[in-house]
């Protein structure tokens, strides 16, 4: 009987032993195949490193929670706003005005050197010349001759003794009461000619208030002199003294005396700057109600005081320099409304305060 177990035994074996055999055979045959395989594939082409492109990382504000917090900050918080800052637009210094007034001296240099051959010395501003009798000379001479003058010649001879009166002066010591010395003999000279000198205290000295460009427009407003007297006001704000004799806010008479002249005046040629001031001035009001507590200007200016009608201001305004590029395209008049334009449309306060005078 053990026999027959024995013999079953030595079989299976075999036979599990062929399998494993035949198994590894099959593996190891397999293995080898693959490997010859491999080497008749061409290896991959080599990959160049690729650039890193900079991201700029995005930074989630914190959320206020809406829980208690149990932890002590360690720096006091800040204190709540009372509003949204409305944004501040930063305006270039421009220079427009002056370019014009250059234009203007040129102007009457052309028509009235060969007359007056001192004029040219005399304003061409080459000098500064602390005796001002070389000046007196040529004022008086002036204004003798516009009495006699043919009428469409004296606005200009008038505005050409404005220029050289704009240089006189006196002892800054006599100035102020004005009664004795230089002063007192330049007093009455002047006022021979309907002509006066006022004190500006923080100038320590007296100044010419430019009664000549007053005079030109009252006499010739229809002349194009006359217009050209009454931008050149229009642009100190209609107050030629400067110590704002006639308070801050400018910004009022300017927009009625622009609009009327605008009204009155269709085919005028000098529309384009007149319209510039006027919406310079709306624009002034629009930024002066809404002026910042602790700015520059807080001390002097009292928001309040604008906030009546203020956006309408901003509408009048954007209007106006719209105007503008109609009437002078192409000129610096229009490049200026063109960077002023976006922030006035998007609400921004313009930072030149154009037409409020600060005596400071």
């Amino acid at each position: 009987m053990e026999q027959p177990l024995f013999k079953t035994d030595l079989k299976m074996r075999i036979v599990f032993s062929a399998i494993g055999f035949l198994v590894a055979t099959a593996c190891a045959g397999g293995w080898f195949y693959y490997r010859s395989r491999l080497q008749d594939v061409p290896p991959p082409p080599a990959r160049a490193p690729q650039a890193l492109r900079p991201v700029a990382r995005i930074m989630v504000a914190p959320q206020p929670s809406t829980a208690p917090s149990t932890n002590t900050p360690s720096e006091p918080a800040s204190p709540p706003s009372n509003g949204p800052q409305t944004p501040v637009f930063h305006l270039r210094e421009r220079h427009q005005v002056e370019a014009f007034r250059e234009d203007l001296k040129k102007k009457v240099l052309d028509e009235l050197s060969p007359s007056f051959p001192e004029l040219q010395t005399v304003l061409s501003g080459r000098e500064e010349n602390t005796n001002t009798l070389r000046y007196e000379r040529v004022v008086f001479r002036l204004l003798d001759s516009e009495k006699n003058a043919p009428p469409d010649r004296r606005p200009a001879i008038l505005f050409a003794a404005d220029l050289a009166a704009s240089h006189l002066g006196c002892d800054m010591r006599d100035a102020r009461n004005m009664t004795t010395g230089d002063c007192a003999r330049l007093r009455s000279e002047l006022a021979r000619y309907n002509l006066t000198l006022a004190y500006d205290e923080l100038g320590s000295g007296p100044y010419y208030l430019h009664d000549l460009l007053w005079r030109i427009w009252r006499e010739y407003p229809e002349t194009e002199w006359g217009e050209r007297m009454f931008v050149l006001l229009l642009d100190s704000g209609l107050d030629t003294s400067s110590t704002c004799a006639k308070g801050g806010d400018q910004t009022r008479e300017v927009i009625r005396q622009g609009e009327s002249f605008l009204q009155k005046r269709p085919s005028s040629p000098y529309r384009g700057i007149v319209a510039l001031f006027v919406a310079e001035a709306y624009a002034s009001r629009w930024s002066l109600s809404n002026e910042p507590a602790g700015s520059g200007m807080a001390d002097y200016v009292d928001p309040k005081e604008f906030q009546e009608g203020a956006e309408a201001a901003r509408t009048k305004a954007i209007g106006y320099f719209e105007e503008v590029l109609r009437l002078a395209p192409g000129t610096e008049f229009s490049r200026f409304a063109l960077e002023v334009l976006p922030p006035l449309r998007e609400k921004q306060i313009l930072d030149n305060y154009r037409f409020y005078c600060v005596y400071d």
